[in-house]
C-alpha cells in the first residue's frame, strides 16, 4: 500500500528512490547496493508517511465502521500489535522536559498538535494504546511494531525494547526486523545477516546478504550472483531482487528450498508468493505464483503481482496476453482481485490496487483513494483516504 512502510536508514552507499506506483497503489522502495550496506527487507511494517509527499500529512485511526477512534494528529502511525501502536510526533522542548514524567492527555494532544510545526522540535517515535494515550514516550529514531513482547527500536543502533520502553537487548545492530517464531533477523555489518534469539545471541550466524523473518518455520534468504550490485523492489510481504536470488532455510540454518527464485515472500497458511526468473528458464510478466512448504508450486505462476496469503485469500494482479501478429503477443496488465488458496477466483479483478485481508476487511484502491471491502467484495468503508494500513485489534491507521 502506498505510504505505510517502515522508514529506512539513509546511508551514503545507498541510493534510495521512492516512487508512487499507480499500477500497484503502493509505496515501493528501490535500492542499488554495491557490497556495502543493505537495510533489512524482513518486515516492512506499515509505519510512516513518506517525507516527499509535499503537504505534511496527519495520521489517525478508524474503527471497522469507518469512524475515527483516534483523531488524525500524528506525523506517522503504525498498526496496532499487542495493544500498542507506533506513532511519530514532533517533540518540542516542553514535551522533552515532560517526557521523563507523567503527562496529561491534554499535554499529549498539545504535543501531537505541535507536530504540525514540522520545523520546530525533533521528530521521534513512541507508542500509544488504543485510547490514543502515549504509553512509551517518543524517544526513538525508528521503531517496528511489537511482536512476541518486544519491539525493535533505534537509538544510534538497533536494539529491542519491552512494553515499558526499556531496552532488553541493547542497541548494537546495524539493522534488525521483528521477532517471529522466537527469532529476529539482525545485521552487525554490511550484507551480513543472521538470526538472534531473545537474549541477543546469534542462533543462525550472519552469513547471508539479507534475510526475511521466519513464518511457517521457513525464512527467505538472499544470495548474490557474485557481481556485487543489486536492485530491490520491496513491500511488506514480498521481496524482489535483480542480481541475486532467494531460497528458504529452516531454523537450523539449513537450506530446505533451493530453487533460487527471483522474488519471494513470507509463508502464510503454508503458502508463499514466489516469482520465477532465469534460474527457472523464464523471463515473463505473469511469473508470480504460490509455493508450498515442500518447495512445490501449488498455484502455478500466472499473475503480474501478488501479496502473501491472509485469511484464506490472496490479493493478486491479473493480466492477459494479447496476440499482436506474426507469432508475437503482448502482456496487458489487469486489475487486482482476490483468489482462494486453491487458486480459484474469489473476488473478480476490479481494483487499481489491493491489500491483504485482516479482521475480515481489506483496503482497496479506487479512483485515487483507498477504502475497505469485505470478503464478498462489497465496499464497507468508502474510498476516501490517501493512505491506509491493515486492521489489527479493531483499528486501522489512515491518512485522509
Amino acid at each position: 500500500m502506498l505510504a505505510p512502510s517502515r522508514p529506512t536508514l539513509e546511508k551514503d552507499s545507498i541510493k534510495r528512490v521512492r516512487r508512487s506506483s499507480r499500477k500497484t497503489g503502493r509505496r515501493l522502495l528501490a535500492f542499488t547496493a554495491s557490497l556495502l550496506w543493505l537495510g533489512s527487507l524482513s518486515q516492512w511494517a506499515p509505519a510512516a508517511a513518506s517525507d516527499d509527499d509535499g503537504a505534511d500529512p496527519r495520521w489517525g485511526y478508524i474503527s471497522p465502521s469507518g469512524d475515527y477512534a483516534i483523531k488524525p494528529r500524528f506525523m506517522a502511525a503504525g498498526e496496532f500489535r499487542e495493544g500498542l501502536a507506533a506513532v511519530k510526533v514532533n517533540v518540542s522542548a516542553k514535551a522533552k522536559a515532560a517526557a521523563g514524567g507523567e503527562q496529561s492527555r491534554d499535554d499529549q494532544d498539545e504535543q501531537s498538535e505541535k507536530s504540525e510545526e514540522a520545523d520546530n522540535g525533533e521528530a521521534k517515535w513512541g507508542f500509544i494504546d488504543s485510547s490514543g494515550k502515549l504509553v512509551i514516550q517518543p524517544q526513538f529514531e525508528e521503531v517496528l511494531a511489537f511482536s512476541e513482547g518486544l519491539a525493535a527500536a533505534r537509538q544510534g543502533k538497533w536494539g529491542f525494547i519491552d512494553k515499558s520502553g526499556k531496552f532488553v537487548i541493547e542497541p548494537q545492530f546495524e539493522d534488525v526486523s521483528s521477532f517471529s517464531e522466537g527469532l529476529a533477523p539482525a545485521s552487525r555489518s554490511s550484507l551480513k545477516w543472521g538470526f538472534i534469539d531473545r537474549t541477543g545471541t546469534w542462533k543462525i550466524e550472519p552469513n547471508f546478504q539479507t534475510v526475511c523473518r521466519f513464518s511457517d518455520n521457513r525464512a527467505a534468504v538472499m544470495t548474490g550472483d557474485g557481481f556485487g550490485s543489486y536492485q530491490f523492489k520491496v513491500s511488506e510481504d514480498r521481496y524482489e531482487v535483480r542480481g541475486a536470488h532467494w531460497s528458504y532455510i529452516d531454523k537450523s540454518g539449513k537450506t530446505v528450498i533451493d530453487s533460487q527464485f527471483e522474488a519471494a515472500g513470507l509463508f502464510s497458511q503454508n503458502l508463499a508468493p514466489v516469482a520465477l526468473g532465469y534460474k527457472q528458464g523464464v523471463n515473463r510478466p505473469d511469473r508470480w505464483g504460490f509455493l508450498n512448504t515442500d518447495g512445490k508450486l501449488s498455484i502455478k505462476p500466472q499473475f503480474q503481482d501478488v501479496h502473501a496469503p491472509s485469511q484464506d485469500t490472496a490479493a493478486v494482479q491479473f493480466g492477459t496476453w494479447q496476440n499482436i501478429g506474426k507469432g508475437y503477443r503482448s502482456w496487458i496488465p489487469g486489475k487486482w482481485g482476490y483468489i482462494k488458496l486453491t487458486g480459484k477466483t474469489l473476488i473478480p479483478p476490479q481494483f487499481d490496487a489491493a491489500d491483504r485481508f485482516s479482521e475480515g476487511l481489506a483496503s482497496v484502491y479506487l479512483s485515487g483513494k483507498w477504502g475497505y471491502i469485505d470478503k464478498a467484495g462489497k465496499l464497507v468503508i468508502a474510498p476516501k483516504f490517501k493512505y491506509t494500513g491493515e486492521f489489527h485489534e479493531h483499528l486501522a491507521p489512515v491518512c485522509p
